[in-house]
């Protein structure tokens, strides 16, 4: 392509980029006064192209004006994309910043949650004239501008940036090695949080907090806007849960997420908030205020108080001592369901899984406590089998991951739609796989089973603490042992520890004794009749589990991805039971625990233990995540 004549230096494209207050407030200042001026005339002024091309695109676009101008010029391979953007924004007179060498002020830093800023990769670099000046790579996204108005309760006006920039300023102010004296704001809420705080206190300090609650809330925008800013929080931080803590008398509210599994404080507020803050969480899911004395559950569509943000939470109440009540929020993902292939689970037990689920009927257990992943891997089994030759209704409580091609069904028990009715309708319906989120009592066990003895594959949860101990949970329950022992096929015990940071981890080779102390766990935790098989166990681990020829031992020193503990996500273990001739006996001879155990390790069962060290060996999880989760 042939450059047109050279042009000014101020409207060069590869003009310098601004580093001061006072240079950026004079490019702000010309931004404003600049004419407007037309993008092929800007094109041909940055000499990206010739008035010849102009002039024939514009003659193209005479004869086809779906297209604007930038587009054919790409179209036509006059331009990249990334020179349209590019003059795009020198077009629209934006300014130009060096978000490496400016000087990030305090005072805008301290506007926003740092966990809103690095996900809409935005750099805060002063406030001037009442305005939040903010470097980013897309000045054209007003959706991230005006959350970033919300969160900063600010007018915010971008400035231009190079987007690795940004990202690598934030990465360094974050880890303490750029812009001393910067508070981060990383759990705590950030300075707007405060001044609602500050807000909600004053408009209720001439009110009774306990018998004007509604009037309180209704009136109180700084609580409001106090309560949609914890749960973004805690939808950028991933948590899972919200507790919402009342206490009697003077003592503080105590708000704590649950992330990856553990409760962590995340804001403390005054006891005079507490009525007026339960009150309006119940107005945003629709319950009822004056009722204290009962548990009361809903839901929340967060979308209807921030469009930026699809959350859904479920929300359940719970009256505590003297009259008050506590509130739990668990943030639904409403996400696809993950392969198999995805969930950890050991190549061996996967195998024997996918064997179990193709089975034209019976009954599949997923057994663990609350938060352990059952209904993920239930979804997970459901994807695998989700074909167009297969009728699969699903009975939820609630539905949190939806898949096209199933019948989903919601539970509500307030019109006694419970899981046994909805079982009962489902096999009038002609299904092929039948999905029952949680095997609560005797009565929804029994249709399962008759289910799965009439054709039909069945697969529920159910809370036990291990695979072997939800057969005897089960025969507890009134199941008859021989319909019971001939409809189950599989149960997948299953757990979730917390995973090694991936930016920080480091791996060593192991020494001898941390070997030995794996190798006894192991060991330990499988059939005693194993026990002086150590050699056998070390050339197995050495074959699969071995890097360059080395087992190793990892540790994760903290970053600034996991908050400087080490550990960010989750990873699950899991047991496999696969009823056998011999399990079946022994479920129909009412056998105790502990010999379905032994009979299902001898046939080749991996323990939750064992599942986990061998995900220690991997660099997956710690041993003591592993031990504070699994029986030995």
């Amino acid at each position: 392509m042939r450059a047109a004549a050279d042009p000014e230096p101020s409207t060069r494209l590869e003009s310098p980029a601004v580093q001061g207050r006072d240079q950026l407030i004079a490019a702000l200042q010309a931004q404003a006064s600049r004419p407007v001026q037309r993008l092929g005339e800007t094109l041909v002024n940055l000499g990206l192209i010739t008035p010849d091309q102009l002039s024939s695109a514009l003659a193209l676009q005479t004869q086809d004006k779906r297209w604007p101008i930038g587009e054919l010029l790409v179209q036509q391979g006059q331009l990249t994309r990334e020179q349209l953007d590019q003059a795009v924004h020198l077009k629209l007179g934006y300014a130009q910043v060096d978000a490496r060498r400016f000087p990030v002020e305090p005072e805008a830093w301290r506007l926003a949650p740092i966990a809103t800023l690095q996900r809409l990769n935005m750099l805060p670099l002063m406030r001037h004239e009442g305005e939040l000046i903010v470097a980013v790579a897309d000045p054209k996204r007003q959706d991230a501008l005006d959350e970033l108005a919300w969160a900063s309760e600010c007018r915010v006006r971008p400035v231009l940036a190079d987007q690795t920039q940004i990202q690598e300023r934030l990465q360094a102010i974050l880890q303490g090695q750029d812009t001393p004296g910067l508070q981060l704001h990383g759990v705590a809420p950030a300075g707007p949080a405060d001044r609602w705080l500050a807000q909600a206190e004053q408009q209720t300090a001439d009110a009774s907090a306990e018998t004007d609650a509604g009037q309180a809330e209704e009136g109180g925008n700084g609580l409001v806007q106090l309560i949609n800013h914890m749960i973004i929080d805690a939808w950028t931080q991933g948590a899972s849960d919200i507790h919402v803590e009342t206490h009697p008398g003077s003592e503080q509210v105590r708000i704590r997420f649950r992330v990856d599994g553990r409760l962590q404080p995340y804001l403390e507020l005054p006891h005079t908030l507490r009525a007026a803050l339960v009150a309006r969480i119940k107005i945003m899911c629709s319950l009822d205020i004056s009722e204290r004395r009962r548990p009361q559950d809903g839901k929340i569509h967060f979308a209807r108080y921030s469009p930026a943000h699809s959350i859904e939470l479920r929300v359940v109440t719970i009256p505590t001592v003297q009259g008050l009540e506590d509130v739990v929020l668990r943030l639904l993902t409403a996400a696809e369901p993950l392969p198999l292939d995805q969930l950890g689970i050991h190549p061996h037990q996967l195998t024997r899984f996918k064997q179990a689920i193709e089975r034209p009927y019976g009954l599949i257990l997923c057994a663990g406590p609350t938060g352990s992943g059952k209904s993920t891997t239930l979804h997970a089994a459901l994807a695998h089998l989700n074909t167009a030759e297969r009728k699969i209704w699903t009975a939820e409580d609630p539905v949190e991951i939806t898949q096209p091609g199933l019948r989903q069904v919601q539970i509500n028990p307030r019109i006694d739609w419970t899981f046994e009715k909805a079982l009962r309708a489902f096999l009038r319906a002609d299904p092929d796989v039948i999905m029952v989120g949680e095997v609560r009592d005797r009565d929804t066990a029994r249709i399962a089973v008759e289910a799965a003895l009439t054709g039909h594959l069945v697969l529920s949860t159910i809370h036990t603490n291990s695979a072997a101990e939800t057969v005897t949970r089960l025969l507890d329950m009134g199941m008859d042992p021989f319909n019971f022992g001939d409809s189950l096929l599989a149960v997948m015990g299953q757990r979730l520890v917390r995973r090694l940071c991936v930016g920080c981890r480091q791996g060593r080779p192991a020494t001898p004794e941390e070997l030995g102390e794996l190798l006894g766990d192991h060991l330990r935790a499988g059939h005693p009749m194993r026990l002086g098989r150590e050699d056998q166990v070390l050339a197995d681990w050495h074959q699969r589990l071995a890097r360059q020829g080395r087992l190793m031992t990892w540790q994760a020193l903290g970053c600034a991805h996991c908050k400087g503990t080490g550990l960010r996500g989750r990873v699950g273990l899991h047991e496999l039971l696969v009823v056998t001739r011999e399990i079946r006996s022994l479920i129909q001879t009412r056998q105790p625990v502990a010999q379905v155990q032994a009979c299902a390790l001898d046939q080749g069962m991996m323990s939750l233990r064992q599942d986990g060290i061998e995900k220690v060996l991997l660099g997956l999880t710690t041993l003591e995540e592993v031990r504070a989760t699994s029986n030995a």
